[in-house]
């Protein structure tokens, strides 16, 4: 019995450890078509990922899930401490789904998980639209890179730029790519400074899903008084050759300390999706509704928002709520034992059963 009990969380941890191996090896993999690479990571990676939770589900009932959600937390914060940014997704996938299992208890009635799933979607969609969600993604980046779970894509990379103005003289800048003998302007005059910032702080530029096999030129020029007063190359190699060097710096207002960096292009999903993932996933089995296809349709879900946010794209924020498909997929396939369980008992399986009189 006790083996029995153990075998569904190793079986978990083995998933993460093959997902940790994904994530090492996602840069030297073969570059999919784009309609491949969202098919990928929207259905098969995250149905890989969340088949971790699916394991774990009778762990909703156990005392130890407030020490085991710390104890995932703390192994994520040591992996950024460490820079190893990118597997810190994985102990933070699992924190975050134990939490969702905490969360749950607070729900004494399948109607107040109906009401929470009919909720989220308005809220989450103003959210990304005008809300916290959207200031977040769209000019505070990396704190949405500590609040997401991270799902490489193979074979593409993020090559990022940092260097420091001069002087004040900067009024803006230019960036340019290089792949082979074509040459592409990815940043404009005008477009990088937002009017609350200065151009003349640090400043980091990230140029996303780029072919991690290629070498990579970027020539970042320096403008003042609408002419170029100065720039700096970066050559940055393909994955696997040289360290990436700093060339033909020229001018005098080039800008200083041109440095750059290289990361898997990965999709984000916030932390609070993988909550209620995980919530809703265990609400279908507290009460009684379908746990698998609960599951099926929490992960088709995803993969739809996936597809939604590369080809549609509608708050230009290159990402939608996730929070909407997951409750309304959890709503719909579960609509009829929802209507059954309210009209009658809420039945709470979690619950011991009350003792029967004798005779």
């Amino acid at each position: 019995m006790k083996r029995a009990r153990l075998l569904r969380p190793a079986l978990a941890v083995g998933i993460l450890l093959l997902l940790g191996a994904y994530y090492a090896s996602s840069e030297f993999l073969p570059d999919l078509p784009e309609w491949a690479a969202v098919l990928w990571v929207g259905f098969a990676l995250s149905a890989l990922a969340f088949t971790t939770v699916l394991l774990v589900l009778p762990l909703r009932r156990e005392r130890l899930l407030v020490p085991a959600v710390l104890a995932f937390a703390a192994i994520a914060g040591v992996l950024y401490l460490i820079g190893a940014d990118l597997y810190a997704s994985l102990p933070k996938l699992a924190a975050a789904a134990l939490l969702g299992f905490l969360f749950l208890r607070f729900f004494e009635k399948l109607s107040w998980v109906v009401l929470l799933a009919l909720l989220i979607p308005a809220v989450d969609t103003l959210s990304v639209w005008r809300g916290p969600t959207h200031y977040v993604v769209t000019r505070k980046p990396q704190v949405f890179d500590v609040s997401s779970i991270a799902f490489p894509v193979p074979g593409e990379r993020t090559v990022t730029l940092h260097w420091t103005a001069s002087t004040n003289a900067v009024s803006a800048w230019r960036v340019y790519r290089q792949i082979g003998s074509g040459r592409e302007l990815l940043l404009a005059p005008g477009s990088f400074c937002h009017p609350s910032d200065s151009c003349g702080e640090r400043i980091s530029f990230s140029d996303g899903a780029e072919p991690a096999g290629k070498r990579l030129s970027y020539r970042v020029v320096a403008l003042a008084g609408g002419r170029a007063s100065g720039e700096a190359t970066a050559v940055f190699p393909a994955v696997g050759e040289e360290a990436s060097s700093v060339t033909d710096k020229t001018g005098k207002l080039a800008p200083r300390g041109l440095r750059t960096a290289s990361a898997p292009t990965s999709a984000g999903l916030g932390l609070p999706d993988v909550l209620f993932f995980s919530l809703f996933l265990g609400a279908a089995a507290r009460f009684g509704l379908r746990r698998r296809a609960t599951w099926l349709a929490l992960v088709a879900s995803l993969g739809l928002t996936t597809v939604l946010a590369v080809y549609a794209d509608p708050f230009k924020t290159s990402g939608l709520p996730a929070l909407p498909g997951i409750s309304l997929a959890f709503l719909l396939v579960n609509a009829d034992l929802i209507w059954r369980r309210l009209r009658g008992d809420e039945v709470d399986l979690d619950l011991p059963a009350e003792p029967q009189p004798e005779g």
